[in-house]
């Protein structure tokens, strides 16, 4: 059995192709349970920036064409469009690969913080809904526990860069100073609360939190001392923001190019900076087009990134040697499964041969106190134990062809 990777990522897909395999959580409750129908178990990891699916396999290729078939037939998608940005990693290369994933080593900014706790989701979630079983599971603590020790013992996440910090650091370089801008904040989840408390740092004059669900806005406005807006006054709110940031989960537009052009009729011609941290995207990409307006999306974070990389390169390298820490450890976990089934059953034979012995040299021996035959009992069990404990390292750390030669040897069936 080997662990098995199928999906794609920012290196491999533009924006407009992941967003059409992307899931939300309320789809991931519903193709959870299908997926894990057909492939035994399944972890989908799903975020901006990538749309992984993790399972333990006996068959990497059959596997990995059943995970592919799944993502364009839920999505509605074509096979060809997708499958060109699709890879499939199997066995050390796919455990490298999460390990790496959660570490933060393979994020558009490197060492972000966000991604382990996406992580962490993704398993959760697998696992409420009954999707996953133990070794897959074993692997997803494994690399939980590997983003834990590269955060704490390097220094990869210091002043690390999130998706949205990036995004402030960005409108920073287009616009400036900051100060005294007037935020137009769409959606008040995760990303958008980490948006949101990054530009409190700027000294952003006016907050403004729109939601769809009030409660949520208002709450968060509460907080860092911005006003909710109602979702429906959004079109309104355009014409006094300077910044508007679009971070919501939403699977359609909630910004069209008539709310821009309705808004820069009363704007008298001031610019407005947009940016859409949203996967599917929320702006529609035909308001670049207006005059006064400058809009970015995600991937426009890459040139943050490569300025970040050069001073974390140190850390990342330290990073990645507990990676493969991790990655040998997990492997050296995973390449005894194989072998279990035979060193339980050497162990039974070895152990029954043991009793029979026992008890007839008893028989010889006649009435014993109680403390004696205690003694002797124990004395025989060290020794079957003494003489299991190579052989048994042995057969932990051999492949399956040796594993298959050393049960034709032994006499014992495949199933053993």
């Amino acid at each position: 059995m080997q662990i098995l990777l199928t999906g794609l990522n920012h290196k491999t897909a533009p924006v407009e192709v992941r967003e059409r395999v992307s899931f939300s959580k309320e789809q991931l409750s519903r193709a959870l349970p299908l997926l894990a129908a057909r492939t035994g178990e399944a972890v989908v990891l799903s975020t901006c920036n990538r749309t992984e699916v993790y399972t333990a396999t006996d068959s990497p290729e059959d596997s990995a064409l059943e995970i592919r078939s799944f993502l364009a037939d839920f999505h509605g998608v074509a096979m060809g469009d997708v499958s060109p940005h699709l890879y499939d990693r199997a066995g050390r290369e796919a455990v490298h690969h999460l390990f790496t994933v959660s570490a933060g080593l393979d994020s558009m900014i490197l060492g972000e913080s966000q991604i382990l706790g996406q992580v962490r989701t993704a398993f959760a979630l697998a696992a409420e809904h009954g999707a996953v079983a133990s070794e897959v599971s074993r692997l997803f603590h494994r690399a939980i526990r590997t983003g834990r020790r590269v955060r704490e013992e390097t220094e990869i996440s210091r002043n690390a860069l999130s998706i949205s910090y990036a995004a402030v650091q960005l409108a920073q370089k287009v616009m400036g100073r900051l100060a005294g801008k007037r935020v137009l904040l769409i959606g008040a989840g995760d990303a958008g609360q980490l948006v949101a408390r990054a530009l409190r740092t700027t000294g952003a004059a006016d907050l403004m939190i729109a939601n769809r669900t009030l409660s949520r806005a208002e709450e968060l406005a509460s907080e860092l001392s911005g006003r909710a807006v109602p979702f429906a006054d959004i079109p309104s709110a355009l014409i006094d923001a300077d910044i508007v940031i679009a971070a919501t989960e939403a699977p359609e537009f909630v910004l069209r190019t008539s709310d821009l052009k309705a808004a820069f009729a009363h704007r008298n011609a001031r610019p407005v900076f947009l940016f859409d941290l949203s996967v599917p995207l929320n702006i529609d990409p035909q308001t670049a087009k207006l005059d006064g307006v400058s809009l970015y999306d995600i991937d426009d974070l890459s040139a943050i990134a490569e300025e970040n990389l050069q001073n974390r390169r140190n850390a990342a390298d330290a990073a990645a040697k507990i990676v493969d820490e991790e990655t040998d450890a997990f492997m050296s976990w995973w390449s005894t499964l194989d072998a279990l089934p035979l060193v339980k059953s050497l162990r039974a034979q070895a152990e029954d041969t043991r009793a029979r012995e026992l008890a007839r040299a008893v028989r010889k021996l006649g009435d014993l106190p109680p403390e004696q035959l205690e003694i002797i009992d124990a004395l025989t069990r060290s020794i079957t134990n003494r003489l299991l404990h190579d052989p048994t390292l042995a057969l932990k750390q051999a492949d399956e062809a040796e594993l298959k030669a050393i049960r034709a040897l032994l006499g014992m069936d495949e199933g053993h």
